[in-house]
């Protein structure tokens, strides 16, 4: 693998200038000298903190920043052009956060600012019930709201929800047309304050995140291993089967149903998986692959692994339709890319897990 050190003793020719030197079998041995366990797990996090999320923070913040000044633009100005300008802005800057949403770990997780940024489905009737009061809309009264009612999934159902030619008429002439334009503008500067708090959060975590290299649940690698598997099982019980249940109301159950880029989402989801394994974000680095071959010498489970991760990605790939018409005409398709998932989950929740000595502490009720 890519950091693994090897330190090779060639025997010497036997006889040459007539040495009484014998020629035993050991003497074209390699003796391999493996990482240690706590530098492999140092490697592991220092990767996924420079390489990965610390970026990922910065260019959040900016695709947030450019979502307000869309809004703005589109409230300056309601056209065809803009409202297009605005969605497509809106679409860029939620797929980023797809890649982002699997680092919900320790203090990040227990601030519940994830949850702020997107969570879903959206409570249509409270949104439709604050643009149609009295109260002033402004950012604060934004963030005092459930999470239900803001965030990406908000922006979304004022932006998608119906044709462009009715958005348009509802921000333009509609009688509440004022207050679901303050709405939408106050929901993007919610959004862009929670990315910086985001980020602030993980500034301020940087030096402990990388330094608790021990065992266990407090451990940074086993905090990272059970993301991945969160993350995963997410998209296996919230994002696909809870659709295979209940397909004859997807609106209540589809991540990004208004937009109709439920699929894409998980796509961007799995890559970022799989690169988080890897540990190749940007280029060669060093991941829970490395240190599952170069530290544990396991190099046939990351066969599998790697396997799992490329056949479910390539499904999703293939896949042409979007996930609210495959609920209705195509239920079976759905099926398959969940068990797709579920064979990533089985091999990190069990044989990972075992293999690298991780307290998995996700269970199906966590509600992630």
């Amino acid at each position: 693998m890519k950091y693994q050190k090897a330190i090779v003793y060639v025997s010497l020719f036997c006889g040459a200038l007539a040495l009484n030197i014998s020629c035993g079998s050991d003497d074209n041995q390699a003796v391999v000298e493996t990482i240690s366990i706590e530098e492999g797990r140092r490697l592991q996090i220092e990767n996924l903190y420079d390489a990965q999320i610390e970026p990922l923070q910065a260019e959040h913040i900016a695709l947030t920043q450019k979502l307000m000044e869309a809004v703005n633009a589109f409230k300056e100005l309601p056209t065809e052009k803009s409202l297009t300008d605005l969605k497509n802005t809106w679409s860029e800057a939620f797929m980023f956060w797809e890649q982002a949403e699997a680092y919900n770990i320790g203090v990040v997780r227990n601030s519940f600012v994830h949850s702020q940024i997107h969570e879903w489905p959206v409570n249509v009737d409270a949104i439709k019930g604050s643009i149609a009061g009295e109260t002033v809309i402004d950012e604060d009264y934004i963030a005092n709201l459930g999470v239900l009612s803001k965030g990406y999934g908000a922006i979304e159902y004022l932006l998608f929800h119906t044709t462009e030619a009715k958005v348009l008429d509802e921000m333009s002439a509609d009688e509440n047309a004022q207050n679901r334009l303050d709405y939408l503008v106050s929901l993007a500067k919610n959004l862009n304050t929670n990315a910086k708090s985001l980020q602030e959060l993980w500034v301020a975590t940087e030096s402990s995140f990388k330094t608790r290299l021990e065992s266990g649940v407090n451990g940074s690698q086993n905090l990272t291993v059970n993301a991945v598997i969160a993350e995963l099982e997410t998209i296996k019980l919230k994002k696909l089967e809870q659709i295979i249940n209940n397909a004859e109301s997807p609106e209540l159950r589809l991540e990004a149903f208004y937009s109709g880029t439920s699929r894409e989402a998980i796509l961007v989801n799995l890559e970022v998986l799989q690169k988080t394994y890897t540990g190749n974000f940007e280029g060669e680095g060093f991941g829970m692959e490395d240190y599952l071959v170069d530290v544990l010498d396991r190099a046939d489970l990351n066969d599998l692994i790697l396997d799992e991760f490329h056949e479910a990605i390539a499904l999703f790939n293939e896949t042409d339709e979007s996930l609210q018409n495959l609920a209705v005409n195509n239920p079976e398709k759905i099926v398959e890319l969940r068990d797709a998932v579920t064979e990533i989950i089985a091999l990190l929740k069990n044989d990972y897990s075992s293999a690298a000595n991780i307290v998995v502490t996700f269970n199906d009720n966590d509600g992630d």
